[in-house]
This record gives structure tokens, C-alpha cells and sequence, in this order.
């Protein structure tokens, strides 16, 4: 995971491992926009389809208050797809932690 909590302390001159993984991750992420759009596709795609369906399935857990409860549209529990949903991306995250940060310690910050 990448971290926690946003709690960290840089008093000892060391950079936390939640800030390292943002400085590489923005530097991925501009550098793969700065590359053009297959390889930007290719290095936020997959982040960003499961980004959007779990903003999909936290709308549709707030719009089941408003459904007809004879309404079976959708058979899946819209709480259980949206925590599947949400999971995905945590997993993508953790792709990319472990993708641009391979030598830090990944239970550090936890």
C-alpha cells in the first residue's frame, strides 16, 4: 500500500516513501504525456477505466436511494461493485508503486 496516512515527518533530512512515490509518479506522468498519446494510453489507461468505474458505482449506490426497489436493471450489489471498483484502483496504484519505486521497502509507511 502506498501509505496510511498522509502523517509523515522530514525532520531527520530523509524524504518519506509517500512522498517519493509522488515525485515518480509525477515525473512518470509527465513524462508519458510529454510522449505522446499511445504512450500515455498505455501508461494511465488501465488507472484511469477503473478510476471512472468506481465513480460510476459510488453514483449508483447513491442513485439506488432513488430507484424502484422491482427495478432489477442492475443484479449486482452496487455497494459490493463499487468496493470491487474501488479495490481495482488501489491494485493499479500499487502497480505503479511497485513499478517506479522497486527498491523501497513496501511495508514502509504502512
Amino acid at each position: 500500500m502506498v501509505a496510511a496516512s498522509d502523517d509523515h515527518n522530514h525532520g531527520n533530512g530523509n524524504t518519506c516513501p509517500g512522498c517519493r512515490f509522488k515525485a515518480a509518479l509525477a515525473r512518470f506522468l509527465e513524462d508519458s504525456h510529454s510522449e505522446g498519446r499511445q504512450e500515455w494510453h498505455w501508461a494511465i489507461g488501465e488507472l484511469r477505466q477503473h478510476m471512472h468505474a468506481a465513480l460510476l458505482s459510488l453514483d449508483a449506490i447513491e442513485a439506488s436511494a432513488f430507484g424502484d426497489a422491482d427495478d432489477d436493471e442492475f443484479d449486482d450489489d452496487p455497494a459490493e461493485a463499487a468496493a470491487f471498483a474501488i479495490v481495482n484502483v488501489g491494485n493499479e496504484i500499487n502497480e505503479l508503486r511497485d513499478t517506479l519505486m522497486p527498491d523501497d521497502d513496501p511495508s514502509v509507511g504502512l
